[in-house]
């Protein structure tokens, strides 16, 4: 590939994105890009994601892959035999490392040992399974078909089979408590999750009201969450009980232990490349300093995406052209969630002085030439404004 506008830093590292849409059920919170057809037979959907892999493949010639992530929607409902098929021609077209990241993404309902075992016959050395809660009313609040008792034999199993286990909790839902919230992100640790992201039940009450049920009742007064006060309480009851795991917050909402961090999500965080395929995926690639980046989203609906692939054209629904002054934006929002902060030198002249008056104001700390925000920190001496910052780890 000829040096441009569009080309990256040779050697930088990336990671590919598959995306999954199909589900059995759209619980009605998600405003993911799924739906509940049923998967086409005949490898169709497979034959697409390598259509569209043959289209996008150039772009990313000369960068690192580091990490292959099967999202979705449900990849564990996908044939185990196309996706062995698939993550062999992704590491065929990408000469992906042996001992990269692979990670699939599942429902406790959709795992058992059979599939299992076909993953980690094709290499996949990470699951992440959605759990949400292991309390019986929370699942059923949130619209979830599992039971407690799968979701823990889900993840039992997973950690018995592949060494990396990451669970995924829904906190401050309806009848979520700071015990429930507490006791989840116990049960988890202790049935062997390597890594727990722990999100916070969010809904866009007016962007989201038509396609996302509980944002149309929301917005309608018909539905009550708990409030921000009860959310962050729950927050900090999941983040102390990992604690005394083990299990170490190195992102807003992620935590793992140590050497179990997300290879993949942190290529997001440090604004890295990645290639994003398949129905209603994303994906960016980051060119060199002071040029413009691209990144595109492929159509949500499955049909206009099928349309394209198969016709030999990108499906791609959106694309913006990010300068250097976005992308700097980006990165230091991005990197003031995670654990690390941002490196000072990383800093535009004009934000310096921004960032000098958060310091002074007690809502940024300087450490170590960075500074991040104080929430990552253990109060000590009873200071609950940050005035104190022990370690943050």
């Amino acid at each position: 590939m000829t040096a441009g506008a569009d080309s990256p830093d040779p050697g930088a590292p990336y990671g590919v994105y598959v995306h999954f849409p199909f589900c059995a059920h759209r619980c009605p919170y998600c405003d993911f890009a799924v739906t509940t057809e049923r998967p086409p037979d005949g490898g169709r959907y497979l034959r697409g994601v390598l259509a569209e892999l043959a289209l996008r493949a150039d772009r990313f010639a000369g960068l690192r892959p580091v990490s292959l992530y099967v999202g979705g929607g449900t990849p564990s409902l996908w044939d185990p035999a196309e996706l062995v098929e698939l993550i062999a021609a992704l590491r065929g077209t990408f000469a992906l490392p042996a001992d990269a990241e692979v990670t699939v993404e599942a429902n406790p309902e959709s795992v058992d040992e059979a599939r299992l075992a076909a993953w980690r016959a094709a290499g996949v050395n990470r699951i992440s399974i959605g759990v949400q809660s292991f309390d019986p009313t929370v699942l059923a609040k949130l619209g979830r078909r599992h039971s407690a008792e799968a979701a823990a034999r889900a993840v039992r199993l997973a950690a018995e089979a592949l060494p990396n286990v990451a669970v995924d909790l829904i906190y401050g839902g309806r009848h979520s408590t700071v015990a429930t919230a507490r006791d989840d992100a116990a049960r988890a640790a202790a049935l062997g999750a390597c890594h727990v992201s722990a999100y916070a039940l969010t809904l866009d009450r007016e962007v989201l009201a038509e396609e996302v049920p509980f944002a149309r009742l929301a917005r309608e007064g018909k539905l009550a969450f708990p409030d921000d006060e009860a959310s962050v309480a729950q927050a900090r009851a999941i983040r102390g009980a990992l604690r005394r795991a083990g299990l170490r917050r190195y992102e807003i909402s992620n935590f793992a232990r140590p050497g179990f961090e997300s290879v993949h999500n942190r290529l997001y965080w440090a604004s890295e490349s990645y290639l994003g395929i398949g129905v209603g995926a994303f994906g960016c690639i980051h060119p060199e300093p002071g040029r413009r980046a691209l990144r595109w989203g492929n159509h949500r609906a499955p049909g206009a995406w099928f349309a394209d692939v198969e016709a030999g054209r990108l499906p791609t629904a959106e694309e913006d052209r990010l300068g250097p002054r976005e992308l700097a934006e980006e990165r230091i929002m991005l990197a003031l969630r995670t654990v690390e902060g941002l490196p000072l030198e990383a800093l535009p002249a004009g934000k310096r002085g921004e960032a000098d008056a958060l310091v002074g104001a007690r809502l940024a700390v300087r450490r170590g030439g960075r500074r991040d925000h104080p929430w990552r920190r253990r109060r000590r001496g009873g200071h609950r404004d940050g005035r104190r910052v022990g370690d943050h780890r």
